[in-house]
């Protein structure tokens, strides 16, 4: 779902971007601390979120990969 949300928060401020901002507010306060700083939430936990869970995948698959001692 992360990269999903990634991917739509991309495209909502590429789509902006490329439409000149023109339909954001131009006032600072309002473009840096509404649309800039509250969207960027949505990247950031997403991101935070993917990112904990390749650690985990990597963490696991080390966890398998380490070699067995065999009990005699």
């Amino acid at each position: 779902l992360s990269p999903g949300q990634l991917y739509g928060d991309v495209l909502y401020f590429a789509t902006e971007a490329r439409a000149g901002w023109a339909h954001s507010d131009p006032r600072p306060l309002y473009f840096w601390g509404y649309f800039v700083g509250l969207n960027a939430l949505w990247l950031l936990v997403p991101a935070l979120l993917v990112l904990d869970a390749g650690h985990q995948l990597a963490t696991a698959q080390r966890a398998h990969d380490r070699p067995r001692h065999k009990a005699h």
